[in-house]
């Protein structure tokens, strides 16, 4: 699974709050992970004070040579 990091922002475009996700752990597929990561970017667009929301993703590759 990728990492997530959702970041709220005021006017001035300064973060006010944070959130990482680094994992959801599930036995059988119960939601889609970005399904996580909109409702959080939702949440936080509620928050006062908060007028941008972004998500970043990350993702490691490996490669076997």
């Amino acid at each position: 699974m990728a990492t997530y990091v959702i970041t709220g922002r005021n006017s001035s475009n300064e973060p006010l709050v944070s959130v990482s996700i680094s994992g959801i752990s599930q036995d059988a597929p119960v939601i889609q992970e970005i399904d996580a990561v909109n409702a959080l970017r939702e949440f936080l667009g509620g928050v006062a004070g908060v007028q941008f929301v972004a998500a970043q993703k990350y993702e490691q590759v490996i490669t076997n040579v």
